[in-house]
This record gives structure tokens, sequence and C-alpha cells, in this order.
């Protein structure tokens, strides 16, 4: 009578989790030095903490991908955005006739 029933994961973050670490993302580009950056990082540490909280809830393939992203793609992101803000400081620079 004790059959073991398959539990199903709960799903119900994954999909907010990727709007909020690409979110995180689009707000990391924008080009205002320290405050977007700031934004951005406490955006994706949110993306980061529910990730971890997915995978708690036992959906594991897709959380550990979040997570990932969430450390590895944010850092790559944010690189891009220095690039970008250098380019346009130097653009701005060479124009004023430095």
């Amino acid at each position: 009578m004790n059959e073991a029933v398959a539990k199903t994961p709960d799903m119900s973050l994954v999909k907010p989790t990727w709007i909020v670490l690409i979110v995180a993302w689009v707000i990391i580009l924008i080009p205002i030095p320290v405050i977007t950056s700031v934004i951005g990082w406490i955006a994706s540490i949110g993306a980061a903490i529910m990730a971890i909280v997915s995978l708690t809830r036992g959906v594991g393939g897709v959380a550990i991908a979040q997570l990932v992203c969430a450390i590895v793609g944010t850092w790559l992101v944010w690189w891009i955005s220095v690039w970008i803000m250098a380019t346009l400081f130097v653009g701005a620079a060479l124009s004023a006739g430095g």
C-alpha cells in the first residue's frame, strides 16, 4: 500500500530566473559607469539565489545552467560593458581633440 509516487520538480522559478538574468545583463550593458554595474550585479545575485532555490526544488539541469550563467555569464557581460564604455570614452576624447 505504500507506493512511492514520483515527485515532479517545481518549475515555477525557471522562467522568472531567466528573465531576471537577462534584465541584469541589459542593465549592465547600459554605459553609465558605476550605477548600472551595481544594479546589474544585484539583479544577477538575485538570479543566482533564484537558481539555487530551483536546485533545492529538484530542477537540476536548468538550474545549474542558470547558476553558471549568473556567475560566468555576468562576468563576460560586465567585461563587454567595460569595453563599450572605454570605446565611448576614447571616442569622445578623440572627437574633442584630445
